[in-house]
């Protein structure tokens, strides 16, 4: 019978109960047999939807703390803040359990190639949403565990296609953390161009179906270089 944590996983998942979902995928973690790569995508999307709508609800809240701050409404505005500090206290938990997991179990114990790209891809993703909403001492340890996490994923995925998928996906979150966090336009823009222009020179050797993921994450990478490089 297939694990019961990926089967109440699943359940999870169709009924959109993301928090619930990554405790079931953390039971599966913590049983310390290597995921499939169909559980690494569970584990990643449980934890991924449970973050996604909080990082949301961050930004809705910092919007309308600003707008009544302006207005002239001061206890609009701090109780928006008192909002925002609860789901950013929600995040980080969020962050951190992923974190936990992705550090004690998951890339040390991975094969090394794809499976371990794809953990160091998630744990600088990780601490760079931990960098995203965090200040001071705290924003600039996320950005360093970030960066080496990263930039470990980078010397791993040389083993990988230029047009792997999870190579090129590091590629774009890498240069997205460049832009955003480390405000380093010109590093964010030359790790863009040499994915793009590694993965166009491998591009007519792949099947159909990884070609057309390949493109897609090609076309986020080249939007992305549209608009940073005026700024380069």
């Amino acid at each position: 019978m297939e694990d019961k944590s990926i089967i109440l996983a699943r359940v999870a998942e169709r009924a959109e109960r993301y928090d619930e979902m990554a405790d079931f995928m953390k039971d599966r973690v913590e049983k310390g047999t290597p995921l499939n790569p169909e559980e690494r995508d569970m584990f990643s999307a449980a934890f991924k939807n449970a973050l996604t709508e909080r990082r949301h609800a961050v930004r809705v809240a910092v919007g309308v703390s600003q707008q009544e701050e302006h207005d002239g409404h001061s206890e609009r505005a701090a109780l928006a803040n008192g909002y925002r500090s609860k789901v950013e206290t929600e995040l980080q938990g969020i962050c951190n359990k992923a974190l936990g997991l992705l550090k004690s179990v998951l890339v040390p114990t991975a094969s090394p190639g794809e499976a371990k790209t794809f953990y160091l891809k998630m744990q600088g993703d990780y601490h760079r949403y931990l960098a995203e909403f965090a200040g001071g001492d705290a924003r600039s340890r996320a950005a360093e565990d970030a960066k080496l996490a990263y930039t470990t994923g980078v010397t791993e995925a040389m083993a990988l296609s230029p047009v792997h998928p999870v190579r090129l996906g590091l590629a774009l979150n890498f240069s997205v953390f460049q832009h955003e966090v480390l405000q380093d336009t010109a590093s964010a823009v030359e790790t863009a161009k040499n994915a793009l222009e590694g993965a166009a020179n491998e591009l007519a050797n792949v099947p159909e179906e990884s070609r057309n993921d390949a493109i897609l994450t090609m076309q986020l990478l080249q939007d992305n270089l549209s608009l940073w490089e005026p700024e380069a």
